[in-house]
């Protein structure tokens, strides 16, 4: 179905909310993919995505008599999408089916979970994590990641060589991947922000 006008969904806006189930299925039509395409992006999982947008049309069928007739419906169901995303993400810390769905994502996006990881705001989480590491890997990654010097340098001041170095920075990074599944909450909001555009709530 083509996009529909801003006076068009006001129209279907205003049925949806007395509860007109032909609004709704012109609604749902003109957004679903779309959803499910951004949400693929996120879930790198077609079913998953599906299983989200459905949840969120339920939704949106439910609180109906709250949605705003004024204005486009897509930042409303972005919303939506996004908190039961959010709610993916928490499962995993204790779903071993959703684990295996986030781990593929959490590779992916990696870089980005890195970077907010450095940043002061996050620096409780990224100290329990660097806490968990032994003393060796430990030491090389403070050097690599955190005083940013350089692999070399790093394997002169502790006398090792930089394949050494190298598989300590790979295997921290790998214990940072496992252990973050315990921190749903962080990363949902990094990982929903990058995929959706949106904020988790």
């Amino acid at each position: 179905m083509n996009e529909l006008s801003l006076s068009e969904e006001q129209e279907l806006l205003l049925r949806l909310r007395e509860g007109d189930r032909d609004a709704f299925e012109l609604i749902y039509k003109a957004h679903y993919y779309r959803l499910t395409g951004l949400l693929i992006r996120l879930l790198k999982s077609t079913d998953l995505a599906q299983e989200v947008v459905q949840d969120t049309f339920v939704s949106l069928w439910d609180n109906r008599a709250n949605v705003q007739k004024d204005r486009s419906i897509m930042p409303y169901l972005y919303r939506i999408a996004s908190n039961k995303s959010f709610n993916i993400f928490k499962k995993a810390t204790h779903d071993q089916k959703y684990r295996a769905y986030l781990y593929p994502i959490l590779e992916e996006g990696y870089e980005q979970i890195e970077t907010r990881l450095f940043q002061k705001e996050q620096r409780e989480i990224l100290q329990q994590i660097i806490d968990r590491m032994p003393e060796r890997q430990r030491q090389i990654f403070i050097r690599c990641k955190l005083d940013g010097k350089t692999y070399d340098e790093v394997a002169t001041e502790l006398q090792v060589s930089v394949h050494t170095v190298h598989t300590q920075i790979k295997r921290a990074n790998q214990l940072i991947r496992e252990t973050l599944i315990q921190y749903p909450d962080f990363l949902a909001g990094v990982l929903l922000t990058a995929a959706l555009g949106v904020s988790a709530l």
